[in-house]
């Protein structure tokens, strides 16, 4: 490695990790505070809270990385500038877009990162912070953290829809079971009052069902039996426990969950929308990371002669501000079907990459 990308790279990545960490301190500080009062009313101690804190790091990782790397290149290049190191280089022979190079290839290594970070560490993090938060920290009961009401499940030999489960009972009120045949044409279907699991004889026991059989033939599918049981021991692989699935939203998946959901929504023949939007976002956002040293350099060196580091910070939130509010339009207008979940990922890093290659363009030309 060359000597000016050491020197770049250490005044960088020097300030990165302060950034990082300022912005780290602030946003726990904040939440500790806005906590700790339901934490002594609830009798939790500290404990918790601490916990809950640190399972909140890797998912603040995952959105910190970047602005913190914005502010680094922002402060360092704007201080190099004014200390006219720049000027300097560029007598030297060394262009603009080779002092970039170094900067935008940690930003890479960063991006790689910050994948890790979101797609490993922030599903697992963000579940247990969510259980401290709402049991420990709230006192509200266990079973809020799952889904108990209008839950549809893919199961291994059919489909679901539970109206309301009881953890305690382990009952289920108001069930739809469909069965399909091997040509996934619809075969059977059960409307069920009550399915109460026997946790000793593992076991479903219907009460009130009605079967319907189904045929198809010439492409049409017609009903070729009907029946009702007043209680009727059902042929269910699933355990009670399979159906206790916890809340999660896209951003608590891992890549491999979120497609597993997709596969199941699609059976099922339910809405998944949002969660191919998070597939998009999950694997474009760390390019989040070289994008924001690109969208830094040019306005470090503009500020050089005014308002010096508190310019170059003004500048980065707002840069950064503007980007993730971008971001989070252009992700809830793909949900809302307005964009294709492609499209409404991608748009935000086209509108600002161009914009950061023409501000470039324009310190070189």
């Amino acid at each position: 490695m060359r000597i000016y990308s050491r020197y770049l790279l250490k005044e960088m990545l020097a300030l990165f990790f302060l950034s990082l960490l300022a912005l780290l301190s602030i946003y726990l500080l904040v939440d500790f505070f806005s906590k700790v009062d339901n934490a002594m009313e609830n009798q939790a101690g500290f404990l918790p809270l601490f916990l809950f804190l640190a399972n909140q790091i890797p998912f603040l990782l995952g959105k910190f990385i970047p602005l913190a790397l914005l502010l680094a290149t922002m402060l360092a290049l704007g201080g190099m500038a004014q200390n006219n190191e720049i000027v300097a280089f560029q007598a030297g022979g060394l262009s603009l877009v080779k002092m970039a190079r170094p900067l935008v290839g940690a930003g890479l290594v960063l991006a790689l990162v910050t994948f890790f970070i979101n797609n490993n560490l922030v599903p697992v993090a963000s579940l247990e912070a969510d259980r401290l938060k709402t049991v420990a920290i709230r006192g509200d009961e266990e079973k809020n953290l799952y889904n108990l009401k209008s839950l549809w499940y893919a199961g291994q030999d059919g489909i679901y829809y539970f109206e309301n489960l009881d953890p305690v009972e382990k009952s289920i009120e108001k069930a739809l079971l469909y069965r399909f045949s091997d040509d996934r044409r619809l075969s059977r279907r059960l409307d069920i009052e009550k399915l109460v699991f026997l946790e000793d004889e593992k076991k479903w026991v219907g009460e009130k069902v009605k079967v319907r059989d189904f045929r198809s033939h010439d492409g049409f599918t017609d009903v070729a039996g009907f029946r009702q049981a007043e209680n009727l021991e059902l042929d269910i692989v699933e355990t009670f426990q399979d159906f206790m699935v916890p809340r999660k939203e896209p951003d608590r998946m891992s890549l491999r969950e979120l497609k597993s959901y997709i596969g199941k929504a699609k059976s099922a023949g339910l809405s998944h929308i949002a969660y191919t939007v998070e597939i998009f976002n999950r694997i474009l956002y760390p390019f989040s990371c070289p994008l924001m040293i690109l969208l830094a350099i040019p306005f470090s060196l503009t500020s050089r002669r005014h308002g010096g580091a508190a310019r170059g910070v003004a500048i980065s939130l707002l840069l950064g501000f503007s980007f993730w509010v971008t971001l989070s339009l252009s992700l809830a207008l793909g949900q809302g079907r307005l964009l294709g979940p492609l499209t409404a990922a991608v748009l935000p890093y086209l509108l600002y990459g161009s914009f950061a290659i023409f501000m470039l363009r324009q310190k070189v030309g």
